[in-house]
């Protein structure tokens, strides 16, 4: 009950701090609407007695309160629908908002990897437009219960078995909110299925894997496989979805049948002169209302609970994301400088869910101000290693250490505001150019002279001269932007990665596998020269690639193989040593004559 109450007390909020007058006016007309109609059906029957006992000017007053009561619940109408959609649509940009925060705002990346956590995220996302409707679900049940208390109120002054008929709305809330758990209880059970089901959908439709799928003719073989995970998701929530209708049904055929029920009895008590014509114009308009305020609780509430459901599911991400953040508890200040060097400890680290260790024991010093790179074949541990640097992942034993002092002790992103970093599989940012590359350095973002001194670094400047409005071009065909290829992509995240002027580790983690050998090369020549005018404040530059022939000028070669390191030294040292190192850049060599 208490998380209920936290998670509703968090998203009514989004609704009042988004927009706080429109949220409060919802709340206040949605009140006015529903004592508005019960209001009219008992005026309408003091005009029938006034009629009925030829009184004049209680008719005239009865007609004067219907034509005021008309007006006033037009205009409050208006009012009302105003503030429904600026609510809705102001909560919802806000709710959007929040949840980026939250799953970018995350420290690490191993919770990527938790079935338990992806299946969460995809509820959220399918239903994150429920996070912006609490305060019109919350609007909509303090109408339909201002609505019920009014009409009970009058029902009872016809006589009190009336009140029964309320009973009967109880019923349609409680069918209302049994049919919503079974379709939460479907969507949940069949959340694993819908994610692949999408995930296919996504592939057959994504217009980055359409040409594989057509040459390989893939098509149809996604649309099998795409077919068979819908079939138990279709199944298992077609099934809820019938049970809700046989229940909903049940719960019609009752509610008519005490609608006509209550309408005989009033009319009985007419003829036995124990109510009077307006009584049974009252009765008849009052149960019509109670038909529309169960129908209207129902509606609310189950959109009510469902919004609930969602708004708790945002409280589990939010309380994971604190769970998972690494904040030390006396932290330390990032040094300004590296003196001795950057250690992995007797690192060992598997990813979540699997029991293959990626590094095992692993100990290795990278010293201040080297080239270090790093080899090895595919899963070898390369690109873990630089993650855990990174701090994208804590090891599950051992430390990684600079100067001697563990990276858990910094702020994270204090230690990451250090780390410059690019990767293979960088982001394409369809922004503005100039802002693909100056969001590397957010203080320099508008910085013309320091975006393209860090492309000419990166050897991109070709990239912008054939842009229409250099580096005003908008990326991206779908904002009508320039398209580029992978390898000019390649070239703007190199650029972003050498935006920063003071890393202390900056990492290039196979980031020029799109493009060719004597390019690499020359990047990688011109990466390790700049690591070197450097070398003041003991930057330590982290070189990944395959190609062995562009490490050869690193200061410091590390062969890994199943997680440790098998070789180290330098090219020469290595190729004198005649191990793995020697036996495969011996094979790429003669790959290459």
């Amino acid at each position: 009950m208490s998380e209920s109450f936290e998670a509703f007390r968090r998203t009514i909020g989004f609704g009042f701090k988004a927009a706080p007058l429109q949220a409060t006016g919802q709340l206040l007309t949605g009140v006015v609407m529903a004592a508005g109609p019960p209001i009219l059906v008992w005026a309408g029957k003091v005009f029938v007695d006034a009629v009925s006992a030829q009184d004049l000017e209680t008719g005239l007053w009865a007609v004067a309160l219907l034509a005021v009561g008309v007006g006033v619940l037009m205009l409050n109408v208006f009012i009302y629908c105003n503030c429904v959609f600026a609510v809705l649509e102001r909560t919802r940009a806000l709710a959007d908002r929040k949840l980026m925060e939250t799953f970018g705002g995350a420290d690490s990346l191993a919770h990527h990897e938790h079935p338990e956590y992806l299946d969460q995220v995809h509820r959220i996302r399918e239903e994150r437009d429920g996070l912006g409707q609490m305060t019109n679900a919350t609007a909509g049940i303090v109408r339909s219960l201002s609505t019920l208390v009014a009409v009970s109120v009058l029902l009872a002054q016809v006589h009190p078995a009336l009140l029964a008929l309320a009973a009967l709305g109880g019923v349609s809330v409680f069918v209302g909110r049994k049919t919503r758990d079974l379709q939460v209880a479907a969507q949940e059970e069949t959340s694993e299925a819908e994610r692949l089901r999408r995930d296919l959908f996504e592939l057959g439709t994504n217009g980055s894997s359409g040409k594989e799928l057509r040459v390989f003719g893939l098509t149809d073989e996604l649309v099998r496989l795409h077919h068979k995970a819908s079939d138990p998701v279709v199944a298992v929530r077609h099934r809820a979805d019938w049970k809700g209708a046989v229940l909903q049904s049940l719960d019609a055929l009752l509610s008519a049948a005490g609608y006509v029920g209550a309408v005989v009895f009033v009319i009985s008590l007419a003829l036995n002169g124990r109510a009077t014509p307006g009584d049974v114009v009252l009765a008849v308009g009052l149960a019509a209302n109670l038909g529309w305020a169960a129908r209207t609780m129902v509606s609310y509430g189950t959109n009510f609970l469902r919004t609930l459901r969602v708004a708790r599911r945002f409280l589990w991400l939010e309380r994971y994301a604190v769970r998972v953040a690494r904040t030390p508890e006396n932290p330390l200040s990032v040094p300004a400088s590296v003196q001795d060097g950057i250690e992995l400890r007797d690192v060992t680290f598997a990813y979540p869910e699997t029991d293959r260790l990626i590094l095992d024991r692993l100990s290795l010093q990278l010293p201040a101000g080297s080239v270090v790179a790093l080899v090895g074949e595919n899963g070898a541990g390369k690109t873990t290693l630089v993650k855990l640097l990174s701090g994208f992942y804590v090891p599950d034993s051992g430390s990684v250490l600079v100067d001697g002092t563990p990276i858990e002790r910094f702020p994270l992103a204090e230690w990451q505001s250090r780390v410059s970093a690019t990767f293979q599989d960088h982001a394409a940012f369809e922004f503005v150019a100039r802002e693909t590359v100056g969001v590397g350095d957010l203080r320099r973002l508008s910085d013309e002279g320091a975006v393209r001194t860090a492309l000419d670094r990166a050897g991109a400047t070709s990239v912008i001269d054939v842009l229409p409005d250099g580096l005003e071009s908008q990326l991206g065909t779908q904002w009508d932007g320039v398209d580029l290829s992978g390898g000019q992509w390649q070239k703007l995240a190199l650029g972003r990665g050498l935006m920063r002027q003071d890393p202390l580790l900056v990492v290039f983690d196979e980031p020029t596998a799109a493009l060719d050998p004597q390019t690499e090369h020359a990047l990688f020549t011109r990466f390790a020269e700049a690591a070197r005018d450097s070398r003041s404040r003991g930057t330590v530059t982290l070189l990944v690639s395959h190609r062995f022939s562009t490490v050869r000028m690193a200061d410091l070669i590390v062969v890994l193989d199943s997680g440790s390191v098998l070789e180290l030294g330098s090219h020469a040292e290595l190729m004198a040593h005649g191990g793995l190192y020697a036996e495969l850049y011996g094979l790429q060599s003669r790959a290459y004559q």
